[in-house]
């Protein structure tokens, strides 16, 4: 059975919690997580990470299927469940523009027509914007199987709605990035409106400085008064986190809004590892 590559759990969950919370799962297409919140005292039970290698013989819904068989917290009732995708073929568009009848043709246009999936359309709350996005069939008749009553995202709808609720200054220029282990995702907000949201593959820091660098020559942002504001995968310490105050003179890690309860089991791992994805379950 697949472990996962870190994880914070209280013990002995009861039922009663189990029914004061909400279960948060994201799904990308190299990793699983999902976050368990206790509504009533804002306290998050569980918090999983598993780094997923899908085959041509195993695929995505096949290591998924296995991996959410085997975890039997994913089997037991909760209050409700949100299923987010994080896969990089989505559109934003204004709501003004906005028109069914051409869904399928942006998403093709943008991201090519090889894979015909299955579009989905969000509007984005506390923006006038909506969100255009394609995934696999299968995959999601495999967690409409798996949570019967679960309630659909798309990543960047969740980023944007969480980045309103808790993130957002007036008026004041922003670059959030949250890193994963192969990729990147960076909202970038000047003026008080979306600029760019937008998944970024790397291998090593300069790449990520490069994309970094390239969005504030395209996007007008000076990088020494811009607000770069950075979580997931990346240790204070490292190669990257350095690379990155090469060019950056307000860099920031994102933290645990004091809504939620900090726990002594979230102090075990740097707490802007999964400060994002809990942010998305509180505001979801």
């Amino acid at each position: 059975m697949l472990k996962p590559a870190f994880q914070i759990e209280v013990s002995d969950i009861s039922a009663e919690e189990m029914l004061q919370s909400r279960l948060l799962v994201e799904v990308t297409p190299n990793a699983f997580t999902y976050v368990l919140l206790n509504q009533r005292n804002m306290s998050p039970l569980v918090v999983k990470y598993f780094q997923l290698e899908p085959t041509r013989d195993i695929p995505l819904t096949g290591t998924l299927r296995e991996l959410m068989e085997g975890d039997s917290l994913l089997q037991r009732p909760v209050k409700e469940t949100l299923l987010v995708y994080n896969f990089p073929e989505s559109s934003l568009i204004p709501e003004p523009v906005f028109t069914m009848d051409t869904n399928r043709e942006i998403i093709d246009t943008l991201h090519g027509n090889l894979q015909k999936g299955l579009i989905l359309t969000e509007k984005i709350p506390w923006w006038e914007l909506f969100n255009v996005y394609r995934i696999q069939p299968e995959l999601h008749h495999l967690l409409q199987q798996t949570f019967t009553a679960g309630k659909y995202w798309h990543y960047y709808s969740l980023l944007l709605k969480s980045f309103k609720m808790f993130d957002s200054t007036e008026r004041e220029d922003c670059i959030k990035v949250i890193f994963y282990s192969d990729k990147m995702v960076a909202l970038v907000v000047r003026e008080g409106k979306v600029h760019l949201v937008q998944t970024f593959l790397y291998r090593d820091s300069k790449d990520v400085a490069y994309h970094l660098l390239n969005c504030c020559h395209q996007l007008g942002l000076d990088q020494e008064s811009v607000r770069l504001l950075v979580g997931g995968l990346i240790d204070r310490q490292s190669s990257l986190s350095e690379e990155l105050h090469k060019y950056f003179l307000r860099i920031q890690f994102d933290e645990i809004d004091e809504s939620i309860k900090v726990t002594d089991e979230l102090k075990e791992l740097p707490l802007h590892y999964f400060s994002s994805i809990l942010k998305m379950a509180v505001c979801a």
